[in-house]
Order: C-alpha cells, then structure tokens, then sequence
C-alpha cells in the first residue's frame, strides 16, 4: 500500500520492493516551510508535530520515529555518515548528504529546485539522500555518496535502488556556458536548458547502478502543478527530501562527516 498522502510524495514502488523503510519528498505547506529554514547549529523540534505535513496530516511516516538529522547545505559533496543522534531534530553540521542503518532515524535535505537523490540498500539495510544542485553534482556529491555508504556499511553500487526526486525540469532549467563546462557536458555558445537529473542519471549508471533500479520522478518544480517550492518563481520556502528505516529498539550511535 502506497504511504503517498495529500502532503506527502512516496518514492513510487519503493513501498512494495522495500517496506523496510519511508522515503518522499514533501509538498508545499506552512510547516514544511518553517522546517526547511534553518536558524542555528542545534534546533529541538517534536518531528511528529512539526515540518511534516500542513494541518491535518502530521504523521504522514507514522509513529515511533526517534530522531530527524539535517546539514546546512553548502553545494558540495561532503556526506556525513549517522551512527548517533539525540531524540527530536539535530542540525548537524555542513553538508548536502546523509547516511545511515539506524532504525528511527530520518534523513532530511531542503529544496526548491535541486535534485533529491534516495538511495537504499536492501543488502546492508543502509540508506542515503543527497541534495544535487549542479554545483553538487559537478562536485561529485553522488560519486562522494556512493564511496561513502561502500566505506562505512560495505554497500556495492549494483545493490541499490536509486531514485530522483521532484526537481526543476530540462526544459526550465536554463544555465550558463560555465555550468555546462562544469558538468563535462557539451558548452552551448550561451545560456540554454541543462536536464540535471539526466546528468545525475548517467552519473549514476556510470558508477555502476542497475539501470533496472534508477528511476526518475519527471515533475517540475518550476512548471508542475505548485505543489513544491521553487527558487526560481521566487518561493523563500522549502520543501524536503526525506528517508528513514522503520524504527526499532536500539541504543543509539553518532555522526560523522565524510567527504
């Protein structure tokens, strides 16, 4: 059954091949906007009551989750590895990926145009998410991410499911030559569209995913139905990239950045 909801966007199928864990994106809404500015190094929020949904829904993963972990977002490829976080919401860090196998732990990114990239392991029962802006992606923040889950849970490339998100599409995305130069694409003569969720996916192919395994969410966040945020309508608001695996007891470990 698909945990898709008026505020929330499911990874489509990932319910069925992967009931271990929650992942989506967020829609537009009051809170999740409040949720997608962060204020300081350290923040308390209840996440069950706060950054979740808009009025009426505000469990759309349901009940029993311990811990919610964001970074501030830099456009970079650091990933930082979670083993450790304190009950409610930490803002741990610089950063714009996360990785984790503890069990009641949810892993954030803001958005509003950049591509969410999800990531999970059914071998390990690990799980990632990046935020793949182009200067991210130029970065290696996929190529960063997918060492970093090999390094610290013995992941392999061809065991994952990967997905990306609701972004901005290849025919709003309009960039300069210096962007083109900087993903290794072809240089146009001037500013033209770039489809960066096709560059993450031949990115993604190339470092080894199963092409049965990569699918691609084709909303966009500029020229879809509103539902999302977008920088560049001039939206100051947030939506969220999230993923966790279904909560468990255990004792809880810490986190770490890898870049």
């Amino acid at each position: 059954m698909s945990r898709e909801s008026t505020t929330t966007t499911s990874v489509p199928g990932w319910d069925a091949l992967l009931p271990w864990l929650r992942a989506g994106t967020t829609r537009r809404g009051r809170e999740a906007s409040r949720l997608g500015k962060t204020r300081g190094p350290r923040e308390a929020l209840d996440p069950q009551a706060t950054g979740w949904a808009d009025h009426g829904d505000r469990r759309p993963l349901g009940d029993g989750w311990r811990s919610v972990v964001r970074s501030r977002q830099v456009h970079g490829a650091v990933t930082r590895v979670h083993t450790e976080v304190p009950a409610g919401e930490a803002v741990v860090g610089e950063g714009d990926g996360h990785i984790t196998r503890r069990p009641g732990l949810v892993l954030t990114v803001t958005l509003a145009d950049c591509v969410p990239v999800f990531m999970a392991d059914p071998v390990q029962r690990t799980v990632a998410l990046l935020h793949a802006g182009w200067r991210g992606t130029a970065a290696g923040v996929l190529e960063h991410g997918l060492a970093a889950m090999g390094r610290a849970f013995g992941s392999v490339p061809g065991d994952l499911f990967v997905h990306l998100g609701p972004a901005i599409c290849g025919q709003c995305y309009e960039v300069g030559p210096e962007v083109f130069e900087a993903l290794g694409e072809a240089t146009p003569p001037g500013p033209a569209p770039i489809d960066l969720r096709g560059v993450i996916r031949q990115r993604a192919l190339g470092a080894g995913i199963d092409a049965g395994r990569l699918t691609v969410n084709t909303e966009c966040t500029l020229c879809g139905d509103g539902r999302y945020y977008s920088h560049r309508r001039g939206d100051t608001g947030r939506h969220l990239g999230f993923i966790g695996i279904l909560p468990e007891s255990g004792r809880p470990g810490r986190s770490v950045a890898t870049s």
